[in-house]
């Protein structure tokens, strides 16, 4: 029989966690309401021109006493709390805004593109308030390229359909991130109107290291070829990955080899064109 200070030590601890979960959680909230939460941009390279005029917006969150925080610390917490809605009704809403910045500033063309949670695109609501945030801005959901996320397993594809056909319907490009791992089945790319996926990190770190993983690629590139749909790799730290990738023809690519994300006002023109 465990002894009832250890079994009181267990109970302590687990309250403990739960406490600071809950803290966590309301500050996240907070955090959104207030402004806390910033995005940073990385422009996306087309191999071909060697231009970029795709930025993917990634969110930050400075959080007071404790500095700048990344999104795998705080995105799955909103997924299974409850806060992802909000949290991607906030980053695309500050999309509309520095894209309007980004045009007066930089370029006239360019678009932004923006991760949203599978689990937002479930829900009825989201594509309509997408809608009327860009009637606000006076934006088209053209300007946008939708990256859906699916960190967490799709519930009802069908809906994340009717999400993608009812924007696809006003312009919006789609794109699947981390295809070939996690929770982006070849079913996706069957049920969902994607115009472009994003190669997981995995498969692109690994080049120069296993030819299993860059067969994958290619064959992965391939695939996406024969669909008529356009290849991203990301995280490209290498110029080797960098030649891989240019000999395999894939059609963007973007990491810390060409620009590290930059807050707005430090992205420059030049750093547009490899």
């Amino acid at each position: 029989m465990k002894s009832t200070n250890t079994l009181t030590g267990k109970f302590l601890a687990g309250t403990t966690e739960l406490s600071e979960q809950q803290s966590f959680l309301k500050n996240l909230s907070g955090a959104i309401a207030q402004n806390e939460l910033c995005l940073h941009y990385q422009p996306r390279y087309d191999l071909l021109t060697g231009k970029s005029n795709v930025l993917e917006a990634l969110a930050r969150w400075q959080r007071p006493g404790v500095g700048l925080l990344y999104p795998e610390t705080f995105i799955t917490a909103a997924e299974q709390h409850g806060l992802i809605f909000q949290l991607d009704l906030w980053v695309f809403e500050q999309c509309c805004k520095d894209l309007i910045w980004f045009r007066e500033n930089l370029d006239e063309s360019i678009k932004i593109s923006v991760n949203i949670s599978a689990l937002s695109c479930e829900s009825v609501y989201f594509s309509q308030k997408l809608i009327e945030l860009c009637k606000k801005y006076q934006l088209s959901l053209s300007d946008f390229v939708l990256e859906i996320t699916v960190s967490t397993h799709i519930h009802d594809i069908r809906k994340v359909k009717a999400f993608c056909e009812t924007l696809g319907n006003f312009g919006a490009q789609f794109c699947l991130d981390d295809f070939g791992t996690g929770q982006s089945p070849l079913l996706n790319l069957y049920e969902l109107p994607i115009d472009n996926v994003i190669i997981d990190r995995v498969f692109i770190g690994s080049i120069g290291q296993s030819e299993r993983s860059e067969s994958i690629i290619r064959h992965l590139v391939a695939l996406a070829k024969d669909l008529g749909i356009k290849t991203v790799a990301e995280c490209v730290e290498k110029q080797y990955q960098y030649k891989f990738l240019s000999e395999i023809c894939c059609d963007q690519i973007q990491g810390h080899l060409m620009q590290r994300p930059v807050s707005r006002e430090k992205l420059r023109l030049a750093v547009l064109t490899l």
